[in-house]
């Protein structure tokens, strides 16, 4: 790692450890200084101001929260539902206890998402990809009946929308959540997957939490 690169970690080592104390409005640029011995004209020639490192913070929590779903689909030996039910989960999961043990970040988040609009979309994409994937991969192997691929997508991620950062939206406990998301996903279940023997398929149950150890957040 370059000198360059270490000194912009270690200003967002810094930001994050402030941002989670004492939360972003009463954070200033020049505590950030103090705390990175360096003055506040050398904060500014790696951000361009205190929003831009609280993106930057952000991108890479939505980035580790992809990748525990992305961890899901690695899993052997799971059917398309499997996959789809497991990641929904842990992906609810991941969220709500990071900002349940940081509640800092659900006020940098809101910031985040109101100055920068562009961040959620490119966030929102990401998350696509990996029901697209799994869609993909059930379409391919007759598990799901679906006439188009891309619009199922988006559909299926709106209707997920409120269990990614839940408190975001509701102040619902954790098996509030998940009670309410396995009813949502056997809605979702029986549109994609055709009835067999004239039987509506199956209710998705809950998957066990220590399944993939995907919602350890320090």
């Amino acid at each position: 790692m370059s000198e360059s690169d270490t000194t912009r970690e270690k200003i967002i080592d810094a930001a994050r450890e402030r941002f989670s104390h004492y939360g972003y409005p009463k954070t200033t640029i020049a505590e950030l200084a103090d705390d990175c011995a360096m003055s506040p004209g050398n904060i500014y020639r790696f951000f361009k101001g205190k929003i831009d490192i609280a993106v930057e913070i952000a991108r890479r929590e939505a980035l580790s929260a992809v990748e525990v779903i992305e961890a899901v689909l690695d899993c052997p030996v799971r059917s398309s539902r499997q996959r789809l039910e497991e990641v929904v989960f842990a992906d609810l999961r991941y969220t709500f206890h990071l900002l349940e043990n940081r509640p800092k970040t659900l006020e940098l988040a809101q910031i985040v998402v109101s100055d920068r609009p562009q961040f959620q979309i490119e966030s929102l994409r990401r998350e696509r990809r990996v029901f697209q994937r799994i869609l993909h991969e059930g379409q391919a192997s007759g598990e799901f009946f679906i006439e188009n691929v891309a619009s199922t997508t988006i559909a299926l991620h709106a209707a997920t929308t409120k269990y990614r950062y839940a408190q975001l939206f509701t102040n619902q406990t954790l098996a509030e959540l998940e009670r309410e998301l396995a009813h949502v996903m056997t809605v979702i279940m029986r549109g994609l997957m055709p009835a067999k023997d004239g039987k509506p398929v199956a209710e998705t149950i809950i998957p066990p939490e220590e399944a993939g150890q995907l919602a350890n957040v320090s």
